[in-house]
């Protein structure tokens, strides 16, 4: 599979289940970003698919030529049958997990789930039974430039109109801002679990304490100001 600018690749398991495999091309950074949105994605309770980091042996690769080489890579459980989901269809789609996504994404400073009539890049995907999705792709979150751009593109996103559907009352805050409170219980062991190769070779030096330091700002009232 050669899809998107990661260039993942459809690979069997030894359990015996296919997985999207993204390796160098996704960068450092971004195979970090990968893991810690996915877990947290899991701790919300956004329809992520079940993920894994992957051992790659080098003698899987000598006889083709991949942008893969040996080593731990994250490795997403192949969903079938999906398809991305038309701007059409977002209307029918769960409005709670809708805000939740919106919500999420504004966490984890992730800009790239984004669409609109003409067209975008949702990174979210509809099932068969073109009612249920699932949420892909976070390479590009913990955006330095997001508190710079957000206000222009928020109106893109995807769950967009689903939080902005009414006025967020006190019940919604408390309800919302417990939910993230419960997610960064997770946080210290979630960061430790992050593959030591991917941190020495990633270039942002001190990646892990500014990922902390953005998902800890929905303590602030700035945060909440954001999106109300």
């Amino acid at each position: 599979m050669k899809q998107g600018q990661t260039g993942p690749y459809l690979c069997v398991g030894d359990d015996g289940n296919q997985y999207i495999v993204k390796g160098p091309n996704t960068t450092y950074r971004g195979l970090i970003n990968e893991w810690v949105c996915g877990k947290l994605g899991k701790a919300i309770g956004l329809p992520v698919p079940d993920f894994e980091i992957a051992y790659v042996d080098g003698s899987l690769l000598e006889f083709g030529h991949y942008e893969l080489s040996e080593g731990d890579w994250f490795a997403s459980k192949y969903e079938e049958n999906i398809q991305d989901v038309p701007y059409q269809k977002l209307c029918e789609l769960d409005l709670e997990g809708l805000k939740l996504l919106f919500l999420f994404d504004y966490w984890m400073k992730n800009g790239d789930r984004n669409l609109t009539q003409s067209g975008g890049n949702p990174n979210l995907f509809i099932r068969s039974d073109l009612q249920s999705f699932i949420v892909l792709d976070h390479n590009l979150a913990f955006d330095k430039d997001h508190d710079e751009t957000f206000s222009q593109l928020k109106e893109l996103h995807v769950g967009s109109s689903a939080w902005f559907a009414e006025q967020r009352s006190l019940l919604d805050h408390d309800y919302y801002k417990e939910l993230l409170e419960n997610c960064v219980s997770e946080l210290d062991s979630i960061l430790e679990s992050i593959p030591d190769e991917w941190l020495e070779n990633c270039v942002d030096i001190g990646i892990v304490e500014d990922i902390r330091v953005t998902l800890l700002r929905f303590r602030t009232s700035v945060f909440w100001e954001g999106i109300k």
